[in-house]
């Protein structure tokens, strides 16, 4: 047995948003609803098979992502003297997921991803990701990185509907 090393590259993009940072993440949290998660146990303890949960997926994701986890360090990071806002989310979509796991359940170390809104004082507000293909594609599977690439396209249109725009490593799908 040994240890299976993959270097891989990430494309990271940070987008200039022109609202302030807290009208950014208001829209980012309203477009990328929260995981319902005694809402989807109630459906599969109604039904439980994959329909139930594609079914309950695309009525809670408007915009094809909903948000797993949520992080805002501004606070704590205050307390060290730092003026910078931040917060930090996992997004992702279940059912895209399983797209992708059913060819390698390694997927899910990447997958739901990560987002980003960041201001430092007197900087403009900055979207950052990672480019999901980019992260995706590195498990060397063409079945994966396709599946990735609709959440390229899924992402950019996320950005259009919050009036960002999309960086050129998105646009080029």
């Amino acid at each position: 047995m040994h240890t299976e090393i993959t270097e891989y590259t990430a494309d990271r993009f940070s987008i200039p948003m022109a609202q302030p940072f807290d009208e950014v993440v208001a829209a980012f949290e309203l477009a990328v609803p929260p995981l319902d998660q005694t809402s989807l146990t109630e459906a599969l303890a109604r039904h439980r098979d994959w329909d139930t949960v594609e079914t309950w997926t695309e009525q809670h994701a408007p915009r094809g992502f909903i948000r797993y986890w949520r992080n805002e360090p501004t606070a704590l990071m205050a307390i060290a003297g730092h003026r910078s806002s931040c917060v930090s989310y996992l997004v992702g979509n279940h059912v895209v997921a399983e797209r992708m796991y059913r060819f390698d359940p390694r997927v899910l170390g990447l997958a739901p991803f990560r987002v980003t809104i960041s201001q430092r004082p007197g900087d403009p507000v900055l979207l950052t990701a990672d480019v999901p293909s980019a992260s995706f594609g590195s498990f060397g599977d063409g079945r994966i990185t396709a599946v990735a690439h609709g959440l390229d396209r899924e992402f950019a249109e996320l950005l259009i509907a919050l009036g960002a725009p999309v960086p050129e490593v998105l646009a080029e799908l």
